[in-house]
């Protein structure tokens, strides 16, 4: 295969899209999602893995839901109607969790959780631009609010609004300092002027956690080796989380995710493509070689634009030594 034909592959991703069908198939399973949920959902957080997994609404996961155009009247006043549409977009993984914080009784009250995977810190547009990926994330929980109630009318119960968090969980692209840390983002209350007595779940309706993962080899926080755990389908270390070697199927499926240092780098690099560069480096081409660094280079920078080149410059050596 010649040297540009494998980094139109790297380009292409062609790899990283069968991993990517294969890590949401398996995290629709009760059992992978939470201890997740656990370590990411301030709600869940003192519940065990067992009893989230109870609290999860089976019925309700579904993956690349898609949310389109809202034909929604919004009514301020009977004399005062807008329209409004929005893009379409598509959620990768949205279900439903009983709330054990304010469910009691008859009362059932659900967090409406959206599950990202992305595979770049800084997306980027077609005309070259990128943007922070937590303004979307923002905007995705936002929808999720919207949904919630249909038709806006002046008869709409705002009551009805139920807590949004939108979880991210971000492989690839992550800024060295920033590796292996994770964010919540929320809605607080400031009383600037008095004091206020609202209960915090009246405004505490919108979250979104950003999950950075890195490649720090020695990692001590569960959440982390959880997510690495998965990411290499290493059972031995899943079981330590969650009962995976106890679901045959489950397990199985588990075993056929490629680890995510093994066999994908950025965007769909497969471990053979890099060993075919690796071997037309050792056959002592040292143009090839010079090619070839540059163009890994190049693609490093492209999909990751916060990059200096020094910096993409050693990744690319990294991958090729």
């Amino acid at each position: 295969m010649r040297e540009e034909s494998r980094q139109d592959i790297m380009s292409a991703g062609e790899m990283g899209t069968k991993y990517d069908e294969a890590a949401k198939k398996i995290w629709k399973n009760r059992e992978i999602l939470a201890p997740l949920l656990k370590y990411a959902v301030e709600e869940l957080k003192d519940e065990s893995v067992e009893s989230i997994m109870k609290l999860i609404d089976a019925d309700s996961i579904s993956g690349d839901t898609p949310v389109s155009d809202l034909p929604s009247t919004i009514t301020a006043l009977d004399t005062e109607q807008s329209s409004m549409t929005e893009k379409v977009i598509r959620y990768d993984l949205k279900f439903n969790v009983k709330n054990p914080k304010l469910s009691s009784g008859d009362l059932l009250v659900v967090l409406h959780i959206d599950l990202e995977f992305q595979n770049r810190y800084r997306p980027v547009l077609k005309d070259g631009r990128s943007y922070p990926l937590i303004k979307r994330g923002i905007y995705y929980a936002a929808r999720e609010i919207s949904e919630q109630l249909g038709r806006i009318t002046n008869q709409t119960n705002y009551a009805d609004i139920e807590k949004v968090v939108s979880i991210w969980i971000v492989n690839e692209g992550v800024p060295e300092k920033i590796h292996n840390t994770a964010t919540r983002y929320y809605i607080a209350r400031e009383d600037y002027i008095g004091v206020s007595d609202e209960p915090r779940e009246d405004y505490d309706l919108m979250e979104v956690v950003m999950i950075r993962r890195g490649e720090k080899k020695e990692i001590t926080e569960p959440l982390f080796r959880y997510l690495r755990s998965i990411y290499e389908a290493d059972i031995e270390e899943i079981d330590k989380y969650t009962p995976v070697s106890a679901n045959p199927e489950l397990k199985e499926e588990v075993q056929k995710m490629p680890g995510m240092g093994q066999a994908i780098y950025d965007n769909g690099v497969s471990q053979g493509i890099i060993q075919g560069i690796q071997q037309g480096i050792q056959q002592g081409i040292d143009q090839e070689k010079i090619d070839t660094l540059e163009r890994v280079t190049q693609n490093y920078m492209k999909q990751d634009p916060t990059l200096t080149r020094e910096e993409a410059e050693k990744k690319a050596k990294a991958i090729l030594s």
